[in-house]
């Protein structure tokens, strides 16, 4: 922590059970993947969660297993790191083991109790070919792992967390998903939006099923497709897809000649849905673009979680993404992502990721960022993070 941070009381009176009341860290001293904050009324305090991925592994912290959560009065100034929910202890039966640290946490109040959709992995006694993609993907590729989105349940938004069914994924569990986002669609039912992975289809896919609204925890019916990771609408420019996208046929000439054997495939990520002033709804979602992360979006103007989807132009290139939008205590709407997916130094090492704050429109035609916030993520530049 850089020796000139404030350290600043909190003047609220609030229960955060074991969580330091005082805030000496800010967002730029600590790093930051697939960040969600919740603005939680209730306390008046906001709650930053990360997933570990293994920067603190200590016991306190599930070995870096585990979610933890930084907490502020102020989105200035964030408590030091509580782990909320790890994998330290998983219980006989569970579909998912200690085999990787859990990725993308997302919390939401509903009901009085805080729900977290997580993903959660387990790791393959033999490894299992790619569901699709080209001929060569299939043949040479093998999904070590299993991955799906769980939801785990908690009476505070400090935890700790427990998974309401370790038996199976609130996603279908016969498929790579992650990255669960809750959605609603014209008529308030609660839906879960997912990526279905690339790892899996080479085409990564984003896909919906319906929740039970009673319990988020639950899955009701099969899921639907929304969209493909190679219909984003920049592909044709960086000449790596056909407009509209490849839609699952690889065995076209014009595939194989602009798909070279041993590229990568195409990634759906990160997906934040929210509805617009006439009723659509718009979804931000991650990919990449010449090799660097990429911020996008897509919008059903239906308002229906099921579509159809159009894709709109991306809104940002500056190897950002997994972003979501959440409203400050004084209304303002603050959308949040990571910094350096891909991103290295000079020396070669790959630069860390930090969270990066902007103001955003809502618009009947999509997102639209607004100012930088460099007063809260602490970055000079939105389009260089070297730190």
């Amino acid at each position: 922590m850089p020796a000139n941070t404030p350290a600043v009381e909190s003047s609220l009176t609030h229960d955060v059970d074991a969580i330091d009341v005082r805030y000496p860290l800010q967002m730029h001293d600590f790093s930051l993947h697939d960040p969600f904050v919740l603005a939680d009324k209730a306390s008046g305090l906001y709650y930053l969660y990360n997933a570990n991925y293994y920067q603190y592994r200590d016991a306190a912290h599930g070995r870096g297993k585990s979610v933890v959560v930084y907490v502020s009065p102020d989105l200035k100034h964030f408590s030091e790191p509580v782990d909320v929910f790890d994998l330290n202890d998983v219980p006989a039966g569970a579909w998912y083991d200690d085999s990787d640290s859990p990725w993308a946490p997302e919390v939401y109040e509903r009901d009085g109790k805080y729900w977290m959709f997580v993903t959660l992995h387990a790791k393959r006694e033999t490894p299992e070919p790619p569901h699709a993609g080209p001929d060569w993907y299939v043949r040479d590729h093998g999904m070590q792992h299993r991955r799906g989105v769980f939801v785990a349940v908690a009476d505070r938004p400090a935890g700790p967390f427990r998974v309401a069914d370790p038996t199976r994924p609130t996603t279908p569990d016969n498929v790579m998903a992650l990255d669960g986002t809750l959605a609603f669609d014209t008529d308030g039912s609660p839906w879960m939006v997912y990526a279905h992975e690339w790892v899996e289809l080479f085409d990564g896919t984003m896909e919906a099923i319906r929740l039970d609204p009673n319990d988020l925890a639950r899955s009701v019916g099969e899921p639907v497709h929304l969209w493909s990771a190679s219909e984003g609408v920049w592909h044709p420019a960086d000449g790596d897809a056909p407009a509209g996208g490849w839609r699952g046929d690889f065995t076209t000439d014009e595939a194989r000649a602009t798909i070279p054997e041993h590229s990568g495939g195409y990634v759906t990520d990160g997906p934040y849905v929210a509805r617009t002033p006439n009723g659509s709804l718009i979804s931000v979602w991650t990919s990449y673009s010449r090799g660097e992360y990429i911020l996008s979006q897509a919008i059903s103007r239906s308002g229906r979680v099921i579509g159809p989807w159009e894709q709109l132009a991306p809104i940002d290139y500056s190897d950002a993404g997994h972003a979501m939008v959440f409203r400050t205590f004084d209304g303002t709407l603050l959308l949040i992502m990571h910094t350096n997916m891909t991103r290295r130094g000079s020396d070669g090492t790959p630069l860390t990721p930090h969270g990066i704050v902007y103001e955003v429109a809502v618009t009947n035609e999509g997102f639209r960022l607004g100012r930088h916030r460099a007063d809260l993520d602490g970055i000079a530049d939105p389009a260089r993070d070297d730190a």
